[in-house]
């Protein structure tokens, strides 16, 4: 019997799953935050955040009062620092900021290299974190960070400064055709959060050395930007209730300082994590990423889908393909196939260097390859203590569940070879789309692709 649309059941029904989608897209980012340990690293880019991000500013606001038809774009620069600080203490820290850059405008060659050089590495710490949370193997190079960085220290306040003025030019016009003296307060908030959310998805979708949807890079960016709006609102009347200015009194502006930067790095690296955690909801098993053994079924999934692929003739299978197979999400699976490879089961294949393409190709004779070596990196580690052998060098003896591991290790469903994936266990009729044969890149001796070597 179906259920009519429009009814209070299916409504409420539908309501639940809302819910149950959101609670576990906040229960999966925190998660994420937690392994990556954010709070420490807040705290520490707060304290780094101080020593570089301050004087940048400051030099910036020094090389735009150099130029005086720079006028506008710096005080386009002035108002986009003001708009992320509290209401209430943006204009004293604003005025500490233009003594320091007075200041750091008298700064040598060597002086601003300083500077310079500890910016460079805030943004290092920042694309780390960044790449921790989206859990990904390999950094870029050397080179190619060096020059994101360098563009982002010279060109990012200045794009910044000019993207502020080309809107604060475009509300001016729109005001004075609407014949009004200007614009609500409530539609000048509005485009701040639309730009802070633009600014955050390009974050998002650049700085993780991995493939990441703009979509989702979008959404992450819209949260972080109107929790950044609900958060300053609610410091406002934290430290506007005087129990700060109580305790410290005079000095007050540099805790609120210290404090709103913690709060500031806190959301951005959630904004990450729920960018890196929403490929994990659009798979239909996102529910089983944090249950007792997934990663060892799921990692006998790939090694029957990837044995599959080479006995019809297609030996190399994209990762989106396989985490499609498989019902996962791209990084969930490379993370376990990584682990597979380091048994020797499969080994990486670079697809498209450009598009950061990767796929997966079975690397051991699937006749001969036992699943012991997966149960042992996917399930229980054999260094554990309890299943242990005798050392009689180290005067140890054995542990008290070795001799229940060992004929563990000898029964059938776990001592079967790779192969007999495909004959226990019913295959799809679906076909997985692989790639095509004669274009599949070759695999080197040391588990990389001919495609990845010469590039």
């Amino acid at each position: 019997m179906s259920i009519p649309e429009n009814t209070p059941l299916l409504t409420a029904l539908r309501r639940r799953q809302l819910l149950n989608t959101l609670r576990n897209l906040a229960g999966f980012a925190v998660a994420r935050m937690r392994e990556a340990q954010l709070q420490e690293v807040a705290s520490s880019m707060t304290l780094t955040t101080l020593l570089s991000l301050v004087p940048l500013l400051a030099v910036s606001l020094a090389a735009f009062a150099a130029f005086p038809s720079f006028s506008e774009t710096r005080a386009a620069l002035e108002e986009a620092v003001m708009s992320v600080l509290p209401l209430s203490y943006s204009e004293v820290i604003m005025k500490y900021l233009k003594v320091f850059s007075d200041h750091a405008s008298g700064l040598g060659a060597f002086g601003l290299a300083g500077l310079a050089l500890t910016a460079l590495l805030m943004i290092d710490k920042f694309f780390v974190t960044v790449n921790r949370i989206f859990r990904v193997r390999r950094m870029r190079s050397w080179a190619q960070r060096a020059m994101i960085y360098w563009a982002l220290l010279t060109l990012g306040p200045i794009a910044i400064a000019l993207s502020i003025t080309l809107s604060t030019q475009a509300i001016r016009i729109a005001a004075g055709a609407a014949g009004t003296g200007g614009l609500p307060g409530w539609l000048f908030a509005l485009i701040q959060i639309i730009l802070q959310t633009i600014g955050y998805a390009i974050l998002f979708k650049l700085v993780p050395n991995c493939r990441v949807p703009f979509t989702h890079a979008l959404t992450g960016g819209a949260a972080v930007a109107l929790a950044g709006q609900v958060f300053r609102e609610a410091f406002e009347y934290y430290i506007t209730a005087g129990t700060l200015s109580s305790i410290y009194g005079a000095f007050v502006a540099f805790p609120v300082f210290l404090l709103w930067f913690y709060i500031a790095w806190m959301l951005v690296f959630a904004g990450a994590a729920i960018t890196a955690t929403l490929p994990q909801l659009t798979s239909g098993r996102f529910a089983d990423s944090y249950k007792l053994g997934n990663d060892f079924l799921t990692g006998l999934a790939l090694l029957r889908e990837l044995t599959s692929a080479r006995a019809s003739g297609s030996p190399c299978v994209s990762e989106l393909a396989l985490s499609r197979a498989v019902d996962s999400y791209p990084q969930g699976i490379e993370r376990i196939l990584v682990k597979l490879s380091e048994k020797g089961y499969c080994a990486p294949v670079v697809l498209d260097e450009k598009r950061r393409e990767t796929g997966w190709a079975l690397l051991c004779d699937p006749e001969k390859k036992t699943l012991a070596d997966a149960f042992a990196v996917l399930l229980i580690d054999p260094c554990n203590g309890l299943v242990q052998p005798a050392q009689p060098n180290v005067n140890k003896p054995e542990g008290p569940l070795f001799a229940w591991y060992r004929e563990f290790l000898r029964d059938p469903m776990i001592d079967q070879p790779v192969a007999e994936l495909i004959e226990r266990l019913p295959v799809t009729d679906e076909k997985m789309p692989t790639v095509p044969r004669g274009h599949e890149p070759v695999l080197l001796a040391d588990g990389r692709s001919s495609e990845s070597r010469s590039a």
